[in-house]
């Protein structure tokens, strides 16, 4: 029997999705159609900071086509993540290149781009700031005088007079003391700059104002419930009046979470007599839409001469643009993993969320973490040769354990990282104790390993709800809120059903993401949809297989538990005979009937963190663990880095699809390579993006790629669904500083802002005298 039709737990069939997505099928934004269609077309603003004097729209009105024309006077109110601090369309002031100031509904893009041209704006440039630790300085000009009056969440901590919109403390232990207990300390700074999720579909979304009083968005977004609720509020509908559908979608990383351009989008369709609007962004648009967050990491450790650390303090400034977004989520969420996955027992943590004249930053795929792995992790490398300690020994005697209390108090369990370093350096060769020597080539060109592990907690309690509905011909369908945008979560809900009803997985089908159709799920983030949507489809299953039981108890004359699946069908207990569940459902009930079962996933015991000390004893609902070993060949005569191979190892729990936790580990390290090796946004002094496009910005390519050795380590959690774990974000994070510190053992040479250019290399190598 193949794994195809093995499809349960712990096989690994085809995507139930990838047939339609290679015979070019699935519909996305682009391929969608209406009667009546309008496209939208928006002006943006060509200054960093000014203020907007007048704004005259009425040569736009006169073009033929044009159906409607807003700026920010025609709508009201502002949104916003975590802090309402954003309005629809810029209104007296812009505060980034790019940001829309008018938007336009025309019968075309054409007549739409025309219109625009058309509109006159009366700009006064006003002096910007751009580098997120200036922009925190009481001194440098403010963005948001209101900041304090804004409506905030809980967890923002805003400070008056300031471009910092949030902090985020951690306190552990006594720092002074841990210091004074250490033999080394070190001392170093790190930076991570913006980059772009760069994803295969760039943003879209069509609104319109149905006849019977409905709001119907259809947009390509990770988290239709947010959504739904944000844009009634922004509009003063109720939740039952605003349905948010989502078509296929190409890809997410974080980029599609929350309420972007869709508000504007709804604002014109307001105002277009039912008909309905799209608006389609171009990829130079889509880079300016929302960016990654760049860092400055300070950080200073502490550790005796036998290799234990005492103390770690970091200073984190996260540019999180011209509106806040999710920037103090960000803030927090890498803010209480910052040290690392080490037992310190002195900890100190201050992350700042702050407001800069660019784009608006959001999440990306790790939420934060990748820029603190670069910084803990070669800042590792650098303690333990400076203690003359071999680096996977180090990270060793550090790491987390089973039992152990997380930088919050929280105790640790189902705890995978001692696992992980252990498989990535079994698969590498390389023993404790005894380092890897590097390979001198003998013309300028090292071959050499490097390590890196990270952690990264969920931090994501929200409850999840997940239907499985039994037709009556033995078909199945799930209804679940999780998007799948491309990590395959579909073919793994899919295949829970089977595990749990013994149908065939040809017979199953999930459902789209439509708050109208499919029950509640908050967002599809933070590596959750397995561990929180999946225990919802699995108890919804289990529930729908109970009715069949029980409906069977009564045909067969049988107790309920007596009746078992087989090849599909339902099967009699007394005389091994099998009949479909339409069969035994007109049996049981006159004229049949379907059979829908309800599950809900909602973890127990969640907290949050305190506001001043960043304590909680259980702020996340699970933990994620990944050690990744780097063979690069670094040419110190270009300031070429090539990655040859990458071991990586990953703790997912229990591996429902070992092959797709594989094609995960395999994406998530080209991403990290790209944040290491290439990929950065680079802005001028007047915060105009230099290289907002695909020629220009690299990522990398399957040319680019090095061969992955992705290692699956089931340290089950008690929680998850058969033990699993969420993946998806955890493997991003050590790729870079791994291979930095593969350079940094190769050559002796460290480096602390990523990524790792030739250019910039070269001129390292320069400066150490190296031959060029």
């Amino acid at each position: 029997m193949t794994d195809n039709q093995r499809a349960g737990v712990g096989a690994s069939p085809y995507r139930i999705d990838g047939k339609i997505k290679t015979d070019g099928k699935a519909e996305y934004i682009q391929d969608m159609d209406f009667a009546g269609l309008l496209e939208a077309a928006i002006l943006p603003s060509p200054y960093a900071s000014a203020r907007i004097r007048g704004i005259d729209c009425g040569a736009a009105l006169a073009v033929p086509g044009v159906a409607a024309v807003i700026t920010g006077a025609d709508v009201p109110g502002f949104y916003g993540t975590t802090i309402q601090d954003r309005p629809v369309l810029a209104r007296e002031r812009v505060r980034y290149v790019g940001e829309p100031v008018a938007a336009v509904a025309a019968r075309g893009k054409e007549a739409a781009l025309m219109a625009l041209n058309r509109i006159l704006v009366d700009y006064e440039e006003t002096a910007a700031v751009f580098d997120p630790e200036e922009a925190a300085d009481p001194t440098a000009p403010l963005l948001h005088e209101d900041l304090m009056t804004y409506e905030k969440e809980p967890i923002v901590n805003a400070i008056a007079g300031t471009n910092i919109c949030s902090q985020f403390r951690l306190r552990k232990g006594d720092m002074e003391k841990g210091l004074a207990l250490a033999d080394l300390t070190l001392e170093e700074s790190y930076e991570v700059p913006r980059n772009h999720h760069a994803c295969l579909e760039p943003y879209g979304v069509i609104a319109q104002m149905e006849r019977e009083g409905i709001l119907h968005i259809w947009t390509g977004n990770q988290s239709p419930y947010v959504m739904q609720r944000s844009i009634a509020a922004l509009f003063g509908l109720t939740w039952n009046q605003v349905r948010v559908s989502i078509p296929a979608l190409g890809g997410g990383f974080g980029s599609k979470i929350y309420p972007s351009l869709e508000p504007l989008v709804v604002a014109l369709a307001r105002k277009t007599n039912h008909r309905p609007v799209r608006l389609l962004l171009d990829r130079e648009e889509d880079f300016c839409r929302v960016t990654n967050h760049g860092c400055k990491i300070k950080i200073k450790t502490g550790v005796t001469r036998d290799g234990v650390i005492t103390a770690r303090q970091m200073t984190t400034y996260w540019d999180t643009g011209a509106y806040a977004d999710c920037g103090p989520l960000v803030a927090r969420n890498s803010g209480f993993t910052a040290a690392g996955p080490y037992r310190i027992p002195n900890v100190s943590v201050d992350a700042y969320s702050v407001y800069t004249n660019l784009p608006v930053a959001t999440a990306f795929r790790g939420y934060g973490i990748p820029h603190l792995t670069w910084a803990y992790e070669c800042h590792t490398d650098h303690l333990a040769r400076k203690l003359g300690m071999d680096p996977l020994e180090f990270r060793l005697r550090n790491v987390v354990r089973n039992g152990d209390s997380s930088h919050t108090g929280e105790v640790l369990r189902s705890v995978g990282m001692k696992a992980c370093l252990e498989k990535a350096a079994a698969a590498a060769g390389w023993v404790a104790g005894k380092p890897p020597r590097p390979v001198d080539l003998g013309d300028g060109r090292f071959r050499g390993l490097g390590l890196a592990c990270s952690w990264k907690g969920s931090m994501r309690h929200y409850g999840s709800a997940a239907t499985v509905r039994i037709m009556e011909e033995g078909s199945v369908e799930i209804n679940v809120s999780n998007v799948d945008m491309g990590q395959g979560s579909s073919t793994i809900f899919a295949q829970m059903v089977v595990e749990e009803i013994g149908v065939p997985l040809g017979r199953v089908r999930v459902q789209r993401a439509d708050t109208f159709m499919t029950p509640y799920d908050r967002t599809t983030s933070a590596s959750r949809g397995t561990f929180h949507a999946g225990t919802a489809v699995r108890a919804a299953a289990r529930d729908a297989w109970r009715q069949i039981q029980d409906h069977g108890a009564k045909v067969f004359g049988c107790a309920p538990e007596e009746v078992y699946s087989r090849d599909g069908k339902v099967v009699n207990p007394k005389t091994g005979e099998g009949v479909s569940h339409g069969a035994l459902l007109k049996k049981a009930v006159i004229g049949g009937i379907d059979v829908i079962g309800r599950g809900y996933s909602q973890m127990p015991g969640g907290t949050g963190l305190d506001l001043e000390t960043g304590q909680g004893a259980n702020p996340t609902s699970f933990w994620m663990y990944a050690a990744q070993i780097a063979e690069i060949e670094a040419d110190t005569r270009t300031g070429q880095i090539k990655a040859l191979k990458v071991y990586a190892a990953s703790d997912v729990g229990k591996a429902i699809n070992p092959v797709n936790c594989q094609q995960q580990i395999e994406g998530a390290v080209s991403m990290g390579l790209g944040i290491g090796l290439m990929e950065e946004l680079r802005f001028d002094e007047k915060g105009r993006l230099r290289n907002g496009n695909l020629h220009d910005y690299k990522i990398p390519t399957a040319m680019d790629a090095p061969e992955v050795e992705a290692l699956l380590v089931e340290v089950a959690h008690p929680l998850g669904p058969y033990g699993a774990k969420g993946l998806g974000e955890a493997p991003v994070a050590p790729a870079a500083p791994a291979v930095a510190n593969a350079v940094y053992l190769a050559t002796g040479r460290p480096v602390w802002r990523a990524p790792l250019k030739p250019e910039t290399m070269k001129k390292i190598w320069q400066e150490a005298g190296e031959e060029v």
